[in-house]
């Protein structure tokens, strides 16, 4: 039996305890899939990140929820990134590419002030089917006047989909309580999460809260795929004025983060979305495997 050396990451914040935690495992290389998904079980994080060779990218990297693996993630991106710079294997102001199931990603790292960014480009958002928004209201404990009428809720994926969820105010948002069973049961497509978000009027575009499916995370802190893809719906709903802002999430769970979001484009089409945030490490550990 080997032991692993993991790092745990808090990331899209500076503060420890804050944001959404990872543990990434820098040297996975040889262990099998099986694995990879025990140890993201027993750790029982959103999710658990895992470098592993690559031959197309600067950096493999392989994540799990507590169920399964995710073909495109967030936080575990900006986790790996700032756990790799720690370890002085990327550089701290540097272009690389991670390659994760969902092809080869690019992962800007530069340094702002006193803090380091580490910003991924997701690629272009697929738009996938509306939802019935009865069920969905019913299941997030709230009427069907709470949600948005004239944007019902549509899975939307920059790499990984999700069910978003549009509120018509914070006070909605504060109230939903969800029943995962009811509420993934509402659609029939595939969606790793339901992302609910509403608008604000501080500094932040959108606040937000993220259910995950039953064996998963109840409410995962801060989660960057799914903003990733808020980010181009509402740009494409014209739901915000400039390309570039940020999303808060996590307040819900006592984990503030924040996303910065930058939706990119070509002939008035979305051609991906920019997903950063700050990093900080708040503990080193090891697991049997």
């Amino acid at each position: 039996m080997r032991r692993y050396e993991f790092v745990l990451v808090d990331a899209f914040t500076t503060t420890p305890h804050q944001g959404n935690p990872c543990a990434v495992l820098l040297d996975a290389a040889g262990l099998e899939p099986a694995a990879m998904q025990r140890i993201a079980r027993e750790l029982g994080l959103s999710e658990t990140a895992f470098v592993v060779g690559s031959e197309r990218a600067d950096v493999g990297v392989r994540y799990f929820t507590p169920l399964r693996e995710i073909p495109l993630a967030g936080h575990p991106t900006v986790a790996t990134a700032h756990a790799l710079v720690e370890a002085g294997r990327l550089a701290p102001n540097a272009r690389v590419s991670f390659e994760m199931p969902a092809g080869v990603i690019p992962v800007d790292i530069e340094t702002i002030g006193q803090s380091r960014r580490y910003t991924m480009e997701q690629p272009a958002p697929k738009f996938g089917a509306l939802i019935d928004p009865l069920p969905v209201a019913s299941a997030l404990g709230l009427s069907p006047a709470d949600l948005f009428g004239e944007r019902p809720p549509q899975i939307v994926s920059t790499g990984a989909p999700f069910l978003l969820v549009g509120l018509r105010s914070r006070d909605a948002l504060d109230r939903a309580h969800a029943d995962r069973a009811a509420l993934f049961a509402a659609f029939d497509e595939t969606a790793f999460g339901v992302h609910l978000f509403a608008r604000t009027d501080g500094e932040t575009a959108f606040i937000a809260r993220q259910f995950g499916a039953p064996g998963d995370v109840a409410e995962d802190p801060v989660t960057g795929s799914a903003c990733g893809a808020l980010a181009a719906y509402a740009w494409q709903n014209r739901l915000v004025d400039e390309p570039a802002f940020t999303i808060a999430q996590g307040a819900h769970v006592g984990r503030p983060g924040r996303v910065y979001a930058q939706v990119l484009t070509h002939g008035g089409s979305i051609t991906g979305v920019r997903v950063g945030g700050e990093a900080v490490s708040a503990l080193r550990g090891a697991i049997a495997a």
